[in-house]
């Protein structure tokens, strides 16, 4: 009995995976054009369609979804025999990239949620910044903010946040509750970096109500940092709500009275089309949404 070559499944299985022939090619160390080659070989050999093509994206046809859990699950129990042959102890696992301030503040709890349900604990977190190469990478899950760089992929968005003060109580008592009177040389000046597409500044977060002397605080490259900063009591700081949540409602921080400024954009999942039906993906993103 004979089946197809390795070489066109392998092909058929990145492409699905990655989403586009060129992000296979580039994991496959091949051109586009040869795994476009390949998949057509596969096609030819089943008698059906696997990709809708238009232009530069792929879509999985019925026969395409029918055929990529099966074969990614065969490849992959081919890869765990060749390590278990080779000595190697690793099974596959489960890559969730995320950015680092998502990392330090927000992802623990929701995770550690997920696993009180059942959630499988095969999972490696990936902590850096966009961009990500899904197939290069094999990532297979990336939590963002405020951009559409993962256009071809699923996106979901999980919440919209809002930009709060927060200080912990004896700033609070030592310098008023109102963040209009506090003195310029306690505020926490957050350089907001790549992790966000946009960040207030003080002057931006109060509108305009008074003049800030930006050399007179603490400045810090992230908003993980500047949380840290207030709750060693050295000043207050701006922050995205859902990332200190957990410390205000412990009573380490407290919110300063201050407008509240919604976050111009969501943060969002993506993750490849072929595996938007995998139980872990769904499970996941259930919980994340449930969560914030």
């Amino acid at each position: 009995m004979t089946g197809p070559p390795l070489r066109p499944l392998r092909a058929f299985e990145a492409a699905a995976r990655t989403g586009s022939f060129a992000a296979a090619g580039r994991e496959l160390k091949v051109t586009s054009a040869a795994v476009s080659q390949q998949v057509k070989v596969l096609e030819r050999y089943w008698g059906r369609t696997l990709f809708l093509r238009q232009g530069n994206r792929l879509s999985l046809t019925e026969a395409g979804l029918t055929a990529y859990p099966p074969l990614a699950n065969a490849l992959t129990a081919i890869g765990d025999l060749s390590e278990r042959m080779q000595g190697i102890s690793r099974r596959a696992r489960f890559v969730l990239s995320v950015l680092p301030s998502v990392a330090e503040t927000w992802l623990p709890l929701r995770l550690a949620a997920w696993l009180e349900g059942g959630g499988d604990r095969q999972v490696d977190i990936r902590i850096e910044d966009d961009p990500v190469d899904f197939g290069r990478d094999r990532v297979h899950m990336r939590i963002f903010h405020g951009h559409s760089l993962y256009g071809d992929y699923c996106t979901e968005v999980l919440f919209h946040d809002r930009i709060v003060a927060i200080a912990t109580p004896a700033i609070i008592a030592c310098h008023g509750p109102s963040v209009v009177a506090l003195p310029d040389k306690v505020l926490i000046h957050t350089d907001w970096g790549t992790d966000y597409a946009t960040g207030p500044d003080w002057s931006d977060f109060l509108s305009g109500q008074r003049v800030i002397d930006a050399g007179a605080g603490l400045r810090v490259t992230t908003s993980s940092a500047a949380i840290q900063c207030a709750l060693a009591g050295l000043g207050v700081a701006l922050v995205p709500a859902m990332t200190a949540h957990h410390h205000v409602q412990a009573g380490r921080l407290r919110r300063v009275e201050a407008p509240e400024r919604r976050m111009d954009r969501p943060y969002a999942v993506a993750y490849p089309h072929a595996i938007a039906g995998w139980p872990i993906v769904t499970s996941l993103v259930a919980c994340f949404k449930r969560s914030a």
